[in-house]
């Protein structure tokens, strides 16, 4: 290596002496050692044999450059000496900083004075002093670390910033190791520790302790949970995650992941032996284990076949150990076919087969209702339930064709045991004829057989019963869109109707409804053919449905649209329930509409009586978007006389609104408006900047459930970018 820079600088001289700065001339030395590159405005002989290159100096071998103001080379100790605006890169991914570094001649290892440097997802590191080791391995003495971006006068200290006596970067284990830790907020010391380590900011996953979750709460009084991250293997991890709670004994959650070659398995889930709690604190009842377990996994069998499974359960008679513990009672989406409703858990296992023109499935399923006083006997285990669907596509002109098959068998503990075969066939095409009117014809006809037991007869009557039915529509739909442009706004225009006349049900007295238990009339389905969500409930006789959408359109994103239509029984018995806004002849109006004009947007769809015009449902949102603004308003008004339930109504809200540049204030509010509460309400205060998010927010809420009450919490929420988050919510 000495004998290359020797060379090297032989040829640089003879060109800085008739030229002053010449242009980088490489070296190749013979064997295997790799080529020197080096460019300066000026070089000049040392005494002790060695060299000096003054003004931009630049030096290139195997990927690393080192650039400076001057740089010295001394072949007897094998040392290069670079000072002033050092830069090397080609270390690691990002450049590293230093006022004086000296190195051997092949830039891997060496000591830097006033060093910095960044590091992966934004991180940035400094020091007095660092020294590399050959491995790229780093130690640096007098050190900090931050993801904060840092003020070059000094004259403001980063909002957050761990500071070490010493800290060590090990390469190998990608892991960064700190002495005489503290962690400093605005310059202030905060927290101190002897030891401390984190994972290097590049590296996928390590085991380590995770930030802590707190809270304070009136239910469960000081909450403290401490996480621990074990990486098993390179395909699996464990989160253990002991919760400490002032009001109740400790309880263990955990979540557990692993890949395989053709897919995944996911469970979380927690365990706890105590009372019931109410939301002041206060134990009744026995103590009892109480638990819950979530859970799903995916696998892929071939290019379009996948088998998969979820799993949702709390102890079979504790439906509010979720609540009243602050968890979710929703899973995560693993892509099950089956998403359990509002209150509702489910467990599945299924097989999927997928591909550009056909579906196939079949699962087995069961479910656990979280409602109070709910009998769990009287809902359905299913096995198996089987659907098959193939999209064929007709000649020219002529559309598709979906052909499908549906078979599912219900059994109960208490209750009708249910089992139904479907097939179907749907045709449907679209023409369009002079003058721009669009013509859509379909037809759709299905074949049902139906084994029905333990049907609720009086005593000494058949409580079985066998029959099959084949039904069958026809109908068309007719559109016509005009389109005008204008010099700042555009037009369309465009009325529908549609004419559908259907087959009656021979056998509508003797079925039990399983599929099509609720249907609410909204713009998406007044055109449909088949308006039932499954295959139980038919509407026969002759219908039309007719509406009229209009919108129009002005620079890159305003708009406005509505939509008004219903439609008419000309033939035939209703066969929805009274809330769907179909039992009369003549639907409710069905009226929809948005808007969007900068940041501001506002979506409505409403349903009015076809009498007197009273709303029987409503949905409303409305958000606003500035710099310094953020605020959502929603509403849900369902005031169908015929509800069952009576009235709802509900107002939601989310306002954000920026006090200074980093702080603001946040509220967000769930009210239901007939019960006169508010089911949940929270309000904050937020700081943020380019490396941390700090919340604290007050919490109430009240589901109106007695057994559970209101409670209140103050969280904490906080987020130091790379390092990790405190967040009771996640």
């Amino acid at each position: 290596m000495a004998s290359q820079f020797r060379r090297l600088a032989a040829a640089l001289m003879t060109t800085t002496a008739l030229a002053f700065a010449g242009p980088a001339l490489g070296q190749t030395s013979p064997g295997s050692e790799a080529p020197v590159y080096l460019e300066a405005d000026r070089l000049e002989d040392l005494s002790d044999g060695g060299y000096l290159a003054r003004g931009n100096v630049r030096v290139r071998q195997q990927g690393r450059t080192l650039m400076a103001d001057e740089l010295e080379y001394h072949p007897d100790i094998d040392r290069v000496i670079a000072r002033g605006h050092v830069v090397i890169v080609g270390q690691g991914p990002f450049p590293q900083y230093a006022d004086e570094v000296e190195l051997d001649s092949e830039l891997a290892s060496g000591v830097a004075l006033g060093f910095a440097t960044m590091l992966e997802n934004n991180g940035r590191m400094a020091a007095a002093a660092a020294i590399r080791h050959e491995n790229e391995s780093m130690t640096l003495r007098d050190a900090y670390y931050t993801a904060c971006e840092l003020c070059e006068t000094g004259e403001r200290e980063p909002t957050w910033r761990l500071r070490a006596r010493q800290v060590h970067q090990d390469a190998e284990e990608q892991m960064v190791y700190y002495r005489d830790a503290r962690l400093e907020l605005a310059g202030v010391p905060v927290l101190y520790s002897p030891v401390f380590a984190h994972a290097d900011p590049a590296a996928e996953r390590h085991s380590g302790f995770l930030f802590p979750k707190l809270g304070l709460s009136s239910r469960l009084g000081f909450v403290y949970q401490q996480p621990y991250y074990w990486v098993v293997s390179p395909y699996q991890d464990l989160v253990v995650a002991p919760r400490y709670m002032g009001n109740v004994n400790p309880l263990l959650y955990g979540e557990y992941r692993k890949r395989f070659w053709s897919g995944y398995v996911e469970f979380d889930g927690s365990i706890t032996r105590e009372r019931e709690i109410d939301s002041d604190g206060e134990l009744f009842g026995d103590r009892e284990w109480r638990w819950h377990i979530f859970g799903g996994g995916q696998f892929q069998i071939a290019e379009d076949w996948r088998w998969g499974f979820g799993i949702q359960r709390v102890r079979h008679d504790d439906n509010l150990y979720l609540r009243r513990y602050d968890f979710s009672e929703r899973n995560k989406d693993h892509g099950q076919p089956i998403e359990a409703v509002n209150r509702q858990l489910v467990s599945q296992l299924y097989l999927e087969n997928r591909s550009r023109n056909r579906y196939g499935s079949i699962l087995a399923a069961s479910y656990q209702d979280l409602r109070r006083g709910f009998d769990n006997d009287t809902l359905p285990e299913i096995a198996p339930q089987i659907d098959i669907r193939q999209v064929i596509t007709a000649p020219d002109n002529w559309g598709r064709v979906v052909l499908s098959g549906n078979a599912v068998h219900f059994t109960r503990t208490e209750g009708t045991d249910y089992t139904r075969g479907s097939a179907t066939a749907d045709w449907r095409t679209r023409w369009t004829a002079p003058a721009g009117v669009v013509v859509e014809p379909f037809a759709y006809a299905q074949l049902d057989h139906y084994d029905l037991a333990d049907l609720p007869v009086p005593a000494g009557e058949p409580d079985t019963d066998s029959f099959s039915r084949a039904l069958g529509l026809v109908g068309t739909e007719i559109s016509w869109p005009f389109y005008r442009p204008g010099e700042t706004v555009d037009w369309i225009v465009e009325p529908v109707v549609s004419l559908v006349a259907a087959s009656d049900d021979p056998e509508a007295n003797r079925l039990i409804n399983e599929d099509s238990q609720t249907l609410d009339l909204d713009e998406s389905l007044l055109f449909e053919p088949v308006r039932a969500a499954g295959y139980d409930l038919w509407e026969e006789g002759l219908r039309v449905n007719y509406g009229l959408q209009a919108s129009a359109f002005w620079g890159d994103t305003g708009r406005i649209r509505g939509f008004l239509g219903r439609s008419e029984r000309l033939d035939g018995d209703p066969v929805f329930q009274a809330t769907s806004g179909l039992l009369e002849d003549r639907s409710d109006y069905v009226v929809a509409g948005e808007i969007a004009i900068d940041g501001f947007s506002a979506e409505l769809q409403t349903r009015l009586d076809t009498v007197d015009y009273d709303v029987n449902t409503l949905q409303f949102e409305t958000r606003y978007t500035s710099d310094r603004v953020n605020v959502m308003l929603g509403y849900l008004d369902v005031s169908d006389e015929a509800a069952t339930r009576g009235p709802q109504r509900e107002l939601r809200a989310d306002i954000g609104i920026g006090v200074t540049r980093n702080w603001s204030l946040v509220g967000r509010v769930t009210r239901d408006i007939d019960r006169d509460l508010s089911r949940r309400q929270e309000t904050g205060l937020m700081y943020r900047d380019e490396c941390t998010q700090f919340e604290i927010v007050y919490q109430r809420e009240d589901l109106g459930i007695d057994d559970l009450g209101p409670s209140e919490s103050i969280q904490f929420r906080i987020t130091l970018f790379t390092l990790g988050s405190v967040d009771p919510d996640s």
